[in-house]
């Protein structure tokens, strides 16, 4: 068992995060290697990369889950999450931005800022987690950082630092020139990039007006650095790093490095910049959460148990199930009480692993900055729950997932392995967030609803794969909405006696037209009343009046004169027959799901994909041209996404590609 001791200062909470095909887990390969965690290089086109270890990742070439691993490099240890980069696996990415402390933002030098790739930077800013940027496949044909910077800066809206510029291009491309040291690091000598040199440089007048900038940039966070330069016209390389570091931390300083991590160069570089430059567990600022309904911040550090689960993975062999968890405060051994605020249950956790992709190293000891997997706690434990201590039960914001939107009908094929079906989809579906399992009792089949066609793909793969399950599924179909056009009102009674008791009931319903679902209550009623209309509210907006699909963008407000002959089971009943009056009343329409798409193709295709787009209803948004490259902005049926892929690749000969950007619901066209 490990039980290594580590100061804080000295760890990393990393993840890797890029646009699909950007060079990701490659990248984090070559780290893995370097550091000695591996002793192979692994490759992605082979289906030997490490994190990337289901059958599904392997075979496809994409990532598909977030794989953890540690690894040691200079004395520091660095946790790395190697995150998904297509938009129906964003909720990995998602759960992952909010336990980690740092990122590395992976660009591809020909493609440049790609959809995904804006989507994962604003999923960053929203959680203010810093970021260095590597610009990948300086190797390839068409490489070229410049283009990469230029659309950092017209797309996120950022400025880019440069800290190493490339020496050569394309296939002519060898080594960094790491304008901080002012040194050249150049990679001829060894194939696999252990090994390499490093020599002296002198600026020219492109990289002197490079390192003038980080100068300017550093001298924000620290004046000397400045009048050192006016005198020496150089700076110490740690007193820049040093200045750089606090303007990361803040998120106003992004660091930009080239490689190739196919080709094994510039990746050490970046490995010192992830020590150098991120922020430690201590850096960052405390995260929110609540202490008996006050607000409460906590601190990286010693003190009562404060820790998140962030994932939940269930071996299929062993049948263990994996609670991956940040540790805020404290520690956990496997004496430790472990308390969950939101279900009432004390616990301990019978094992601590540090993973290393689907391997694992047991610990006897887990401490505040650690991120783990836990195994024993119960099993109504949750992914975003919090565990604490019975003493001090802090609640943590739980992380925000997306509403799945695509649904499939699924039916075992052999009809005794019904009970096994459902048994392993509900497993499905505590490890994934964005997966919502249902029984349909007229016809005995699973309704799974995912983020997309992809996604359920991988679940329905997973099932023979994972556990010799042989299923029948229908034809995949998107998930509606329904909102209200007017206001209304209702009121209702509820009388019904029981064998012990009379239960009664009296509510009003006003609705109205919101952005977002809302709920207030008039009226002086206690917190039990309260949380019984919140209830009937959750109740009701779950299943539409016209279709049954959840209501979105109305506002409710509950009127309650109070009486002590009122019981909650009365009260939640005439709340729900009163808004489900009134939101019957209200004008209801359908809403269908349209996607947020970029589709980027070379120009002399541009006509065939607009007409694509055109034949499955798309509206197009904007087109517009960057270097050479024409981007097609357009509104689509979701429904008509599913074979997209395909049909742009006949419409482009492979060479056009789309990202969904973001989903949002309009009136369903008559």
């Amino acid at each position: 068992m490990a039980s290594d001791k580590v100061d804080l200062k000295k760890v990393r909470n990393i993840g890797f995060v890029a646009h699909i095909d950007a060079g990701k887990t490659t990248t984090t390969e070559r780290v893995l290697y370097y550091t000695g965690k591996t002793h192979k290089l692994g490759s992605v086109d082979e289906g030997t990369a490490t994190t990337d270890w289901m059958i599904q990742e392997k075979e496809r070439g994409i990532t598909i889950t977030s794989a953890a691993t540690t690894c040691f490099w200079k004395g520091h240890r660095i946790n790395i999450i190697d995150t998904p980069g297509h938009i129906d696996f964003t909720v990995e990415v998602e759960r992952s931005l909010k336990v980690l402390d740092g990122l590395v933002v992976i660009f591809s030098a020909v493609e440049g800022v790609e959809p995904q790739s804006e989507t994962v930077w604003r999923q960053a800013e929203r959680y203010k987690v810093p970021r260095i940027v590597f610009i990948n496949k300086m190797d390839r044909i068409g490489a070229d950082f410049k283009r990469v910077v230029e659309g950092m800066k017209k797309k996120l809206g950022v400025d880019p630092l440069i800290i190493t510029l490339p020496i050569g291009m394309e296939s002519e491309f060898v080594g960094v020139i790491h304008l901080v040291e002012k040194k050249r690091y150049i990679w001829d000598v060894d194939p696999t990039g252990e090994k390499f040199r490093i020599e002296d440089y002198e600026f020219d007048e492109e990289s002197l007006n490079y390192y003038e900038d980080i100068i300017l940039k550093a001298s924000e966070y620290d004046d000397e650095i400045f009048e050192i330069y006016e005198k020496e016209g150089f700076v110490p390389p740690e007193k820049i790093k040093e200045a750089l570091r606090k303007g990361v931390i803040e998120n106003k300083i992004f660091p930009v490095f080239v490689g190739s991590a196919l080709k094994n160069k510039g990746i050490q570089p970046l490995m010192d910049a992830i020590i150098d430059l991120l922020p430690s567990p201590l850096d960052v600022p405390p995260v929110h959460g609540k202490l008996n309904d006050k607000d409460i911040f906590v601190h990286t550090g010693e003190g009562n148990l404060v820790a998140q689960v962030f994932k939940i993975q269930v071996d299929p062999k062993g049948k263990n199930k994996y609670f991956y968890t940040r540790i805020y405060r404290g520690e956990i051994t496997f004496m430790t009480k472990i308390y969950n605020p939101r279900t009432g249950k004390t616990m301990r956790a019978t094992r601590i692993y540090r993973m290393h992709a689907n391997r694992k190293e047991q610990l006897k000891k887990a401490e505040a900055g650690d991120i783990v997997a836990l195994v024993g706690l119960s099993d109504d434990t949750i992914t975003g729950d919090t565990l604490t201590s019975a003493d001090e039960p802090v609640i943590l914001d739980m992380i925000p997932f997306p509403e799945p939107l695509v649904s499939i009908a699924v039916e075992p094929k052999r009809s005794s392995d019904e009970s096994t079906l459902e048994e392993v989809l509900r497993i499905f579906e505590a490890e994934d967030p964005s997966l919502k399992v249902r029984k349909d009792e007229s016809t005995g089949q699973f309704i799974l609803t995912g983020m997309g066609k992809l996604h359920l793909d991988i679940i329905i793969d997973r099932l023979k794969r994972d556990y010799n399950i042989e299923v029948r599924t229908g034809k995949p179909y998107v998930s509606y909405r329904e909102t209200i056009t007017s206001s209304s009102s209702s009121k209702a009674e509820f009388v019904k006696e029981t064998a012990e008791k009379v239960h009664k009931g009296v509510v009003e319903v006003e609705v109205e037209v919101s952005d977002k679902n809302q709920m207030e209550v008039y009226g002086d009623v206690p917190k039990e009343i309260y949380e019984v209309l919140r209830y009937a509210f959750e109740e009701v907006i779950e299943f539409g009046p016209i279709m049954g699909y959840p209501v979105i963008g109305v506002k409710v407000r509950f009127k309650i004169n109070h009486s002590p002959e009122f019981t909650p089971l009365g009260i939640r009943a005439a709340a729900v027959k009163a808004l489900s009056e009134a939101l019957e009343k209200a004008n209801p329409i359908l809403l269908e799901p349209y996607a947020k798409i970029k589709v980027m193709t070379p120009g002399e295709y541009l006509g065939n994909v607009i007409d694509k787009l055109r034949s499955l209803d798309g509206d197009i948004r904007n087109i517009y041209d960057e270097l050479g490259v024409s981007t097609v902005e357009a509104l689509i049926p979701l429904k008509n996404t599913f074979d997209l892929a395909g049909e742009l690749r006949s419409a482009s000969q492979g060479r056009a590609f789309y990202s969904i950007t973001s989903v949002e619901f309009l009136p369903e066209k008559k």
